[in-house]
């Protein structure tokens, strides 16, 4: 794995970074066998021309197996994530994404579109693509488009049919064993590929906003306190039970030290003083 730094460079300057062995196979496996046993039981999500049909999609996973938890705020993953959008990050969208035999490519994208910033502007998203399997250019390895997020527009979106190929931009599949992490910008123009074997291609995708930005998914309400609660603190932190900015957002301002966190009338004494509003 490379020093954080060198991946911040990186995505710098073509828009992603691959990180190799962040995952062991053991976990690969533990998460692999949690993700099969959700078939149904656990609603699929996004089943349309854009996110693909035979593309198997399930969110809420902080609600799910503990396993999940360990992704969001893991070691290798969330110091990268925190280097290009400041420590007040948040997490924006956690999903698994497995792409099915014969799916075809995705229309080519950016991700940050979703905040409607006139190009060029600040790094203010940022994906990460967890391989449970080999990503290779055959089973579907996420499409990218180096530098594009240097470029000064968003990409027009062409939804692809089956046999179909976007190659107005020149990609390259972002092929890494099981176990990596590619880091890519929202600002990248990027694609899931298609799936020409005959296995999915398994992979968690995590998005990432900046402190001041409204995430894709509302975490604080999706997640009970009680066990939100038991969470580790940066875990805590990145859904969105913490302050941003300094402290000038997210505050509770009737608590100590405009605390902010689950059960926050729980975790603060009930005899502590208030400060002035």
């Amino acid at each position: 794995m490379a020093p954080v730094d060198q991946h911040r460079a990186a995505l710098a300057e073509n828009g992603y970074s691959i990180a190799t062995g962040v995952l062991t196979d053991a976990e690969c496996d533990e998460l692999l066998a949690t993700i099969d046993g959700m078939a149904g039981t656990w609603g699929r999500s996004l089943v349309q021309s854009f996110h693909g049909y035979r593309t198997v999609r399930y969110f809420d996973l902080l609600n799910a197996a503990p396993v999940f938890r360990i992704l969001p705020a893991h070691p290798a993953i969330l110091p990268v994530v925190r280097a290009v959008l400041g420590h007040d990050c948040l997490l924006s969208t956690f999903g698994t994404v497995a792409i099915g035999p014969g799916e075809p490519a995705q229309a080519i994208h950016a991700d940050d579109v979703l905040y409607r910033l006139p190009r060029p502007h600040g790094d203010v998203f940022c994906n990460v693509m967890i391989a449970l399997s080999d990503f290779t250019a055959e089973n579907g390895a996420t499409r990218i488009v180096p530098g594009s997020n240097r470029w000064p527009d968003d990409p027009e979106i062409r939804i692809m049919r089956d046999g179909e190929v976007d190659d107005r931009y020149p990609s390259i599949a972002a092929e890494m064993p099981r176990g990596s992490v590619c880091f890519f910008l929202g600002t990248t123009y990027h694609g899931g590929g298609a799936n020409s074997t005959d296995t999915a291609r398994t992979g968690i995708t995590m998005a990432y906003c900046a402190g001041w930005l409204r995430p894709q998914e509302n975490f604080t309400v999706a997640v009970r306190q009680e066990l939100a609660a038991t969470f580790p603190p940066d875990l805590r932190a990145v859904m969105g039970w913490s302050t941003a900015h300094g402290g000038a957002l997210g505050r509770v301002y009737t608590e100590p030290d405009h605390f902010s966190g689950p059960l926050v009338a729980g975790l603060v004494p009930p005899d502590a003083p208030r400060r002035a509003m």
